[in-house]
Parts: structure tokens; C-alpha cells; sequence
């Protein structure tokens, strides 16, 4: 079939390719609905360039598990050099990246990953990492995917997300149409018209009817595909069977294996259209059709076809786990998916594609139903896995039936390390008084054994949670007890864990340095052991800890840290929780667009856990009362009741201080005396400095009360100075944390000096509600001369967008056109055109589509805020 209408994507992939070989190399997403055509163009560019450069071509397949790093493996072995050897070595992905790179962009080249919204998520963070760095290549990376199937909780949208800024570019084909259509038909009988409005002008759809002759025009794809299936000999239809379950892509010596198939049979199927050679394997022409060819098989021969294709990949020493467990599980082989299905989640889970090893064992799960050890030990696996990729409710349910599994089978030690693991797992949704019951029920099935190996496990994760629920001192010394233990067992992973938990402890109690110094070491033995999980936690609790007590240049490293390793790994249960910290620490140091930013990532991605959506609705519910923005109460109120139902203070506390000091922005002092005393009590008798003095300041500021008074392990902080007239050493102090709207508002009780600047930092930073009270309050006090401020339309956002402009770009988002823009707003399309100039200038974007992602990313459209 001819390429039709696609001459101006194959001219902006050639200025592409041209750009990169002089040393700007690119990264490009070709986007696109199934069957839109993306393959086909993308062979045909290739095709055309194969003579002049290098073109590597790799692939992620559509199995119900993705092999971690499917495309590299097909791209080492085009190469046969270092990336083969660090793909099959050690699993160290940060050398498989960097190997890649080095490898495919020494001459001008040219890189195709096909199919990305079947990939792994060790893929994507390849993708990340390469995307961030190809600019100094001479490659052109095109990765194409199916934009039907990326929602937008799909994990390529975060990473879609995360490329805005470093330059990809994105292309996407259009449907076919009826000249285009009309042109494939040529002299056939079919109505182009009739086929355009039945396919809608989707490519795929429209060159398999009319290679299947438009007789009987089939409603389904399926149907064409299966009428043309049905005209090949037996012979050849036995080869696009077992090429269908075989597949995607067939080696030739697979083929050869399943059928002992006749080459006249093989050139049948290629004849046909169905199948295609491409870099030396077989594979169908459009995935579709090798799905409809699946779903043609009876159970019984798609059960044996998948038996042969494992036997026959079984007796290739390089065979991929992943694709063995796959047809293991086809051809209902229990023994061999219980023998395979776990082996591929942990070698998934060692390369960090931690989603991806959960898949393996519930694959596991599928196979044992029996009440026995083995499912226990799948369960506890499964669910280790679904938390560490932010599966927590999976994880909850099966800890859960694991826990009765074990005790079932009189297990008591094993139930008592699944009922502690379940406790976390219960903190981290938001359910505290469920986790305190089970760890007591963990705690009592080891109450005679203070040392044996079970109890390390249960006491080291109970003084965790005395950690979380703010008791450290009580966490310090149960963690001193259940460390001395583990150094007795040789237990290096509760090691790790407990100085996790001591030297969290250790900084919440204000011994900042000593507790850095105990998470640095446990981050570091948990290198040693390989431990994802161990090194995730020490950075989260790095992160956040240091953000809880305010030594936010700290804290900024660390999130940034963490974040990072975290997104290498796949691990999204603390990637998520940290950037929620992130956008917090970023609202206290007044980067409020990257704050909103961070916040309605957390937000949007299904699973960030409840205790990263507290936070992030925290920040952003701050930031839009900061800026005095619409829908701060619909954050707050989601806050609250999120935050409500734990009871612990950490999550209160934020959630209180949050809602006074919107309630006080509003000139609510009462309700924002009443919020902010609703934690004092909490806050003080957990003795933390931090939240006690400002929930005693927002009383303070709301009715002039102070429940119980200033405690005097409160005394210096600068919340307590501003309380009692100290502002200069309050203000000095917050400009030293970097808190610069903390430090005008410690300002404002100084003299004009000093209130005029608090009140041009407010302008700074466009936040209404502080600038109407310093002005009300100069104008009140005699001052004369105040300059104006900005347009309150231009105040809500940062940009500097006006109302009108945020309306254009509003509409901008809905896809329309710069005249259909004009006649909503009843301007001329030249008025539109003169508010496109001024937006692209402000956001300092080139593009539609870049003005749009770069509103959504910095809170200025928010219709998707929570």
C-alpha cells in the first residue's frame, strides 16, 4: 500500500535527523491512535536513511508482563558490543544507559522504540534519562506510541510530563482522507466514501478492507483480518497461528521450530500481507491483527501452541525470563509458572521495574490457590512489590491474606513479620488506628522472644511507627534495642532499617547533623545490600524530615536526590510521597509555580498514596491561598478529611496550619483561631517545636489567644518571636531558612521601611491577600505615594497572563483554532493572534501545544486540579 498524506511528517523527520547529525540530536514522540500508521512511516524514514547511517531499531511487546528493558535487549544485539555486556551482566541500569548512549551516538544516528505504551517501567526511565541527555548527540531518538492508550494516569504520560521541558519534540499522523482513501482503492468496488465514514479514515483499518478486496465489508478489523487469515492454505494458516502466539516478532528459527514450516508457506503469509519481515524476524503487520488472530484460537490450541513456544525457547540458554512465564502461563503449565513467574520477578525487581515483578507473582498467584506455604510466601512477595510501585491497596489486601494464610498454617513468626509489614502499609494509606491494632497483634506473637530473628523484624518496624506518629524518643530507644539485636543476628537489612528510624527520631528532635549523619549510613549499607527499598526510605525520610524542620537547603537536596534514584528504579510509592514533599518545601521558599507543579503531578498520578495526596493538596491549597487563586478550600477540605482520619500529627498539623492561615487570609481570625487550636494540644505534648509554635501563632493572629501559652521548647523559633514582638530577629531568621513570604510577614510589624519591603516582596510574588493588608495597613498609618501594583488579573499567576489571556489559553487547551477562539470571545482573529504573541513571550514557549502543557504545569489552567 502507498504512504499517503505524509509527506510533511517524513520533512519535519528528515530537518530532525539533519539538525542531530550536526550535533544536536533530539528526542521525538510520534503519537498517534492504534493503526494510525505510525510503524509504516517510520519504516518508510528508515528505510531512506538506512544507506547513509546507522538505524537501530527496538521494540516493547504487548505481554501481560513487558520484559524490563525489552527495546535495549533488541537493540544490543544489533550492536553485539558494551550494552550486550551490561544487559547481561551485573543489572547496574545506570551502565546500561549510559553504555547505550555511548554506543548508538558516536556517528550520526538514528533510533526507533516502538510502541511505548507497552513498556516497562525501566524503560521509561531509560527514556527519561536518554531524553535529558540526547541534546549533546548526534542522534535523532524517535519513540512512538499509542496516544488512544496513554491516559492520563498512564505511566508514559508522567514521563511525557517530565520531557516537557528538555526539548522533545512531538509529531502526530492524521487519519486518511477521502482523496487519500480513494487513491488506495484505485479501480476496486468499493465506496471511499462508505469505507472513510465505517473507519474513519484510520489508516490501518482502511488499507486491511481494502486489501481484503472490500467483499462483504467487515464491521470489525478483526473480521478483515480474519477473512484474509481465512484465504491462506492450512499450511500457511498453521504458520500465522503459532506466529500470533509466538509473537510479536517471530525468529525465523522459532517459526521453523513450531510448524516446520515450508518456505512457499511462509512467502504465502508475507504475500498475504498479514506477516512482514523486518531486521531479520518475522512479525505481523499490524499488532491488531495478530490480536485478532489470537482471539480466533480455540482454548485447547492456544494452550498447546504456547506449550511448544516455551519447549522450544527452553532449549535457547538466553531465553527471557519474562517471555518464558508468559507461555508458561498460556499453556497452563502451574509447575513451570511457579518456577518461572517468581524467578522473573525478582531478576524485573533487581533492574528496578518493581510494577513489573508484582505482575510476575500475581502471574505466581494465579497457579496456587491451596491454603500452603508457597502462596503465603507469594502473597508477602506480591504485596512487598505492589507497595514499593505504589500499589498500596494491593499490597493492603494481600499482606492481609497472607497474615491468615500464616496463621492458618501455624506460622506464628511468619504472621508476626506480615502483620508488621501490613502496619506500614496501613500508616502509608492513611488508616492509623488499624495499624496500631496490627502491629500490637504482631507485637503479642512475640512477646516471649526478645531476639530471635521474627522479633527484630516486628520491634524494628514498631519503633518505626513510634517514629511516624511523632513519639521519637520512644522511637530512638526501641530502635537502639531492636539494632543491638540485629548486629547479634548479623540482620543487615533491620539494621538499615533501624537507623532509618533513629536517625528520623534524631533529626525531629532538632539533632539535625546526628540524624543525617545515622540516614546517610543506613542509605549506604542499603547500597551495599542492593536494597531499592532501603535506599528509597533513607532519602524519603532525609527529605521530609529535614522539611518538617524547616532546614529546607537540605531538605531541596535530598527530595531532589531521592526523587531522581527513585525514578531510575521504578519506585513510585516513595518517588510520589517525596515529590509531594518537594512541592511543600518549594511553597515555603516562594517557588510557587514548581510547587503547584509537583503538587498536580502527585495529584493526578492514581497512585500516589494517601499520605503524598495529603501533602500535595497541602502545598497546593497554601499556594492558591498565598496567591489568594479560586479552589483553595476544595484542596483544604480534602486535606482535612484525608488527614482527619489518621490522627497522627504530622499529617494534623499541616493540615491545621494550612486551613488557619487560609482562613485568616479571608479575614475569618475567628475560624482561623479555631482551626489552628484544634492541633495545639497534639503538637505540644509530642513536644515538636515546629508545629506547636505555629499553631500557637495562628491562634495568636485569629482571636489573640494562646491555648496554654508558649511551651519553652518553643521560645526560639521565629514563630514565637513574631508572637512576641521580636520581628527583626523572626524575619531575620526566616531569611536564613530562605522562607521569603514568612519573612514579610514578620516584616509587616516593623517600621515603613521594613513594610514597604515586606510589601514589595509580596508584589514579587503576586500574593493578594498580603498585599491588600500592607497596603490597608501603610495607608492606614499616613503613607502617601504607594506605587501600584500589578493589574489584579495579571496577580494570579505568575506569568504575568492577564484575564484575557488566560481565557484564550483556556480555549487553547480544548483544541480550538485561533478563529473559533475569536468567536467564543466575540474578537477578531488578528486580537487573538496579538493574545498567542503575548502568552508564547510570557510563558516563553514557540508552540500551541507547549503554551498549554506549560500552563497546565505551572497551575495556570487549573480545570485539573483536584
Amino acid at each position: 500500500m502507498k504512504l499517503l498524506e505524509r509527506d510533511e511528517l517524513l520533512t519535519s523527520l528528515q530537518a530532525l535527523l539533519r539538525t542531530a547529525a550536526a550535533g544536536q540530536g533530539a528526542l521525538l514522540f510520534l503519537e498517534g491512535e492504534a493503526g494510525i500508521g505510525k510503524t509504516s512511516l517510520l519504516r518508510t524514514f528508515a528505510d531512506a536513511q538506512r544507506a547513509h547511517l546507522p538505524v537501530y531499531w527496538g521494540a516493547c511487546d504487548p505481554l501481560h508482563t513487558p520484559r524490563p528493558l525489552g527495546p535495549l535487549f533488541d537493540i544490543a544485539a544489533q550492536l553485539q558490543g558494551e550494552l550486550q555486556t551490561a544487559l547481561y551482566g551485573d543489572g547496574d541500569r545506570l551502565r546500561i544507559f549510559s553504555s547505550f548512549l555511548a554506543e548508538v551516538t558516536r556517528p550520526p544516528t538514528l533510533i526507533v522504540l516502538e510502541d511505548l505504551h507497552w513498556a516497562d517501567e525501566a524503560t521509561l526511565d531509560f527514556l527519561r534519562y536518554a531524553g535529558r541527555r540526547i541534546g549533546r548527540t548526534h542522534a535523532l531518538l524517535v519513540a512512538s506510541f499509542r496516544s488512544d492508550e496513554v491516559g492520563p494516569s498512564h505511566a508514559l504520560r508522567l514521563v511525557l510530563g517530565d520531557l516537557a521541558t528538555s526539548g522533545a519534540k512531538r509529531l502526530s499522523p492524521q487519519l486518511l482522507s477521502v482523496a487519500a482513501i480513494q487513491e488506495l482503492i484505485e479501480d476496486r468496488d468499493i465506496d471511499a466514501a462508505e469505507l472513510h465514514r465505517k473507519t474513519g479514515g484510520n489508516p490501518f483499518f482502511v488499507t486491511e478492507v481494502v486489501a481484503a478486496g472490500g467483499v462483504g465489508m467487515p464491521a470489525t478489523v478483526r473480521d478483515a483480518v480474519l477473512a484474509r487469515a481465512a484465504r491462506l492454505r492450512p499450511s500457511a494458516r498453521a504458520i500465522l497461528d503459532a506466529a500470533a502466539v509466538a509473537g510479536p516478532r517471530i525468529e525465523p528459527w522459532l517459526l521453523q521450530e513450531l510448524t516446520a514450516a515450508e518456505s512457499g508457506s511462509i512467502d504465502e503469509c508475507l504475500a498475504s500481507g498479514v506477516l512482514c519481515a523486518q531486521n531479520g524476524v518475522f512479525m505481523f503487520r499490524h499488532e491488531l491483527a495478530r490480536e485478532a488472530v489470537l482471539d480466533a484460537l480455540t482454548p485447547t490450541h492456544a494452550m498447546s501452541l504456547h506449550r511448544m513456544v516455551l519447549q522450544a525457547l527452553q532449549m535457547r540458554a538466553s531465553a527471557d525470563l519474562a517471555r518464558l512465564a508468559h507461555h508458561a502461563e498460556g499453556a497452563a503449565l502451574a509447575e513451570a509458572v511457579l518456577e518461572l513467574a517468581p524467578a522473573a520477578a525478582r531478576e524485573a525487581a533487581a533492574k528496578g521495574a518493581h510494577r513489573q515483578a508484582a505482575q510476575q507473582f500475581a502471574r505466581a498467584l494465579r497457579f496456587v490457590s491451596a491454603p500452603t506455604v508457597q502462596r503465603a510466601a507469594l502473597l508477602d512477595d506480591y504485596a512487598s512489590e505492589c507497595q514499593l510501585g505504589g500499589l498500596v491497596p494491593d499490597a493492603i489486601e494481600a499482606r492481609q491474606n497472607a497474615v491468615t494464610l500464616w496463621q492458618g498454617l501455624g506460622e506464628r513468626s511468619r504472621q508476626a513479620i506480615s502483620l508488621a509489614r501490613l502496619a506500614h502499609a496501613l500508616v502509608v494509606s492513611g488508616r492509623n488506628a488499624e495499624s496500631e491494632a496490627t502491629m500490637r497483634s504482631a507485637l503479642a506473637l512475640v512477646e516471649n522472644d526478645a531476639t530471635g530473628a521474627a522479633a527484630v523484624v516486628v520491634r524494628r518496624w514498631a519503633a518505626h511507627l513510634r517514629m511516624l506518629d511523632r513519639d521519637v524518643d520512644q522511637a530512638i530507644q526501641e530502635g537502639e534495642l531492636a539494632k543491638a539485636a540485629a548486629e547479634l543476628l548479623g540482620d543487615q537489612e533491620s539494621i538499615v532499617h533501624c537507623l532509618n528510624t533513629i536517625g528520623s527520631s534524631l533529626i525531629l528532635e532538632g539533632r539535625v547533623a546526628e540524624g543525617c549523619e545515622q540516614l546517610e549510613r543506613s542509605r549506604a549499607l542499603a547500597e551495599e545490600l542492593r536494597s531499592d527499598s532501603g535506599v528509597a526510605s533513607a532519602y524519603v525520610n532525609l527529605g521530609s524530615a529535614c522539611g518538617e524542620v524547616y532546614r529546607f537547603d537540605l531538605a531541596d537536596n535530598y527530595l531532589r536526590r531521592g526523587i531522581e534514584f527513585c525514578n531510575e528504579r521504578d519506585i513510585d510509592f516513595a518517588r510520589l510521597y517525596q515529590l509531594s514533599w518537594q512541592a511543600l518545601v518549594w511553597m515555603y521558599r516562594g517557588r510557587w509555580t514548581e510547587a503547584s507543579g509537583a503538587a498536580h503531578v502527585v495529584l493526578a498520578e492514581s497512585r500516589s498514596p494517601v499520605i503524598a495526596r495529603i501533602t500535595a493538596l497541602i502545598a497546593l491549597g497554601r499556594v492558591r491561598a498565598r496567591r489568594g487563586d479560586p479552589a483553595v478550600w476544595e484542596a483544604l477540605h480534602e486535606a482535612q478529611e484525608l488527614a482527619g482520619n489518621t490522627g497522627t500529627l504530622q499529617r494534623v498539623a499541616l493540615m491545621q496550619t494550612a486551613r488557619a492561615e487560609a482562613a485568616w487570609f479571608e479575614g475569618r481570625t475567628a475560624e482561623a483561631a479555631s482551626e489552628a487550636a484544634a492541633g495545639v494540644e497534639l503538637a505540644v505534648r509530642k513536644r515538636h517545636p515546629w508545629f506547636a509554635s505555629e499553631l500557637l501563632f495562628w491562634c495568636w493572629q485569629g482571636d489573640g489567644s494562646l491555648p496554654g501559652g508558649i511551651p519553652e521548647f518553643c521560645a526560639q523559633q521565629p514563630f514565637a518571636m513574631e508572637i512576641s514582638g521580636r520581628w527583626q530577629e523572626a524575619a531575620g531568621i526566616w531569611r536564613a531558612l530562605n522562607c521569603p513570604f514568612e519573612a514579610a510577614r514578620a516584616s509587616m510589624e516593623g517600621d515603613e521601611a521594613a513594610q514597604r519591603e515586606a510589601l514589595t516582596m509580596f508584589e514579587t510574588f503576586g500574593a493578594r491577600p498580603m498585599i491588600e493588608r500592607m497596603r490597608y495597613k501603610l495607608r492606614s498609618a499616613g503613607v502617601r505615594g504607594l506605587q501600584r501594583g500589578p493589574r489584579d488579573s495579571t496577580q494570579s499567576n505568575l506569568a504575568g497572563l492577564t484575564t484575557k489571556e488566560v481565557e484564550v489559553l483556556g480555549l487553547l487547551s480544548q483544541g480550538l483554532r485561533n478563529k473559533e477562539i475569536g468567536q467564543r470571545l466575540h474578537r477578531s482573529s488578528r486580537t487573538v493572534d496579538h493574545h498567542l504573541a503575548a502568552i508564547f513571550t510570557k510563558l516563553d514557549v514557540s508552540t500551541r501545544a507547549e503554551a498549554v502543557s506549560a500552563a497546565y504545569r505551572m497551575g495556570i489552567i487549573s480545570a485539573r486540579a483536584p
